[in-house]
């Protein structure tokens, strides 16, 4: 799934309820804005990696924006 299709998702079923990718897709974008990367750039590198949304809340920045290069 794109970061698109799973942000497009996450809207559509509703912050309370994203799990997976579509929640994945929310958190990045929440955390694009704070620490200015990529949000598209980030989720395929935390879907590569095999990252979940819980698991790129606790990254630092640095590690962040790595996201962005894997």
């Amino acid at each position: 799934m794109t970061y698109e299709a799973a942000l497009k998702a996450s809207k559509k079923i509703g912050a309370s309820k994203a799990e997976g990718l579509p929640l994945l897709a929310m958190t990045i974008a929440a955390l694009a804005l704070a620490h200015a990367i990529n949000p598209e750039l980030a989720f395929d590198g935390a879907v590569k990696l095999g990252l979940t949304a819980a698991q790129v809340r606790k990254l630092d920045p640095v590690s962040l924006g790595d996201l962005m290069f894997v």
